[in-house]
């Protein structure tokens, strides 16, 4: 049987003992709005650590917090209704080998994922690291998957312009966006996993090591696939405005063409055409027939000299 206790402001898990300070492995969550202060303290948190774990807006980052224990915070995908994906939650870690604390201001999949399968399966997960490191993958899985989603709208939109099918160029508009949101977390996420991985406590055996270091390898991946994502789209956009450009110039051609041939014919008919005395031809019966020639005759050497010119 697992050794855990769970306690949550919301009610939902009752301690298994009712001494909850004499269990070995303990998991403390709580919502930042209803944090209990004094519980988090009697756990060892300092009163700078409970502040930073209920600040209202933190960024991902790891700090040392004590001898033998840290403050981590993190950010997950936003998996709520009627909610961003890219609108990470922030995910707030105190651990000191024993005893876990987290703090969630928004309802976060991963935790309740963990949750449940505790309470399903006790006997899966029997100490507080080994916790620590399932939560971490629970959200990190969420975010391979909400990337690689934004990988395969990347493929289709990539698809459509390369088949010439039309695409609302606002979905290109809108991947970008969700990259540059991501992004901002991404990289100060990594650098905080990075220091967790490298740090050194007397609780972190080999095997915990190892997974942080897979850690910092799958959020180096992830930083690498969202850059290479909004790389993508820069390409992907500056095609689209390419052809654009190309059709616009095309048209332009064809109308300065258009004008060049057309505007010597008609100063010609308009010169003709003016209604005054002494205009050649006027009583000619052959008349209109020796001009039409004359402009076609006309019209077929600017032909030839813009063949010459090689202008089509």
């Amino acid at each position: 049987m697992t050794n855990f206790s769970f306690v949550c402001t919301e009610g939902q898990f009752k301690p298994a003992n009712s001494d909850i300070l004499n269990i070995t492995d303990s998991w403390y969550h709580f919502n930042r709005d209803v944090g209990n202060s004094e519980l988090i303290k009697a756990q060892g948190a300092s009163s700078n650590d409970i502040e930073s774990l209920l600040d209202e807006t933190t960024r991902p980052h790891f700090h040392i917090a004590g001898e033998n224990c840290f403050l981590l915070f993190l950010r997950a995908i936003n998996l709520n209704p009627d909610s961003d994906p890219e609108d990470m939650v922030s995910l707030r870690f105190w651990f000191d080998g024993k005893r876990l604390v987290t703090i969630t201001h928004r309802n976060i999949q991963a935790i309740n994922f963990v949750r449940e399968g505790i309470v399903e399966k006790p006997d899966i997960i029997s100490t507080s690291p080994a916790l620590f490191i399932e939560i971490i993958h629970q959200v990190m899985l969420r975010l391979e998957k909400h990337i690689a989603k934004l990988s395969d709208k990347m493929e289709k939109l990539e698809d459509c312009n390369d088949n010439a099918q039309a695409f609302n160029q606002s979905e290109l508009h809108d991947l970008r966006r969700a990259t540059s949101r991501l992004q901002r977390f991404m990289l100060p996420q990594l650098e905080a996993i990075k220091k967790l991985a490298i740090s050194e406590f007397d609780w972190i055996d080999r095997k915990l090591k190892h997974s942080l270091k897979e850690f910092v390898g799958s959020m180096n991946y992830y930083n690498e696939e969202i850059a290479l994502i909004k790389e993508r789209c820069e390409i992907l956009n500056h095609e689209i405005n390419g052809k654009l450009t190309e059709r616009v110039n095309r048209n332009l051609y064809i109308i300065s063409i258009i004008s060049v041939i057309f505007l010597p014919l008609s100063f010609i008919t308009g010169l003709l055409g003016i209604n005054v005395g002494g205009i050649p031809g006027a009583t000619a019966e052959n008349g209109f027939i020796i001009v039409s020639l004359i402009i076609f005759a006309l019209l077929v050497i600017q032909l030839l000299i813009l063949k010459f010119y090689k202008w089509f």
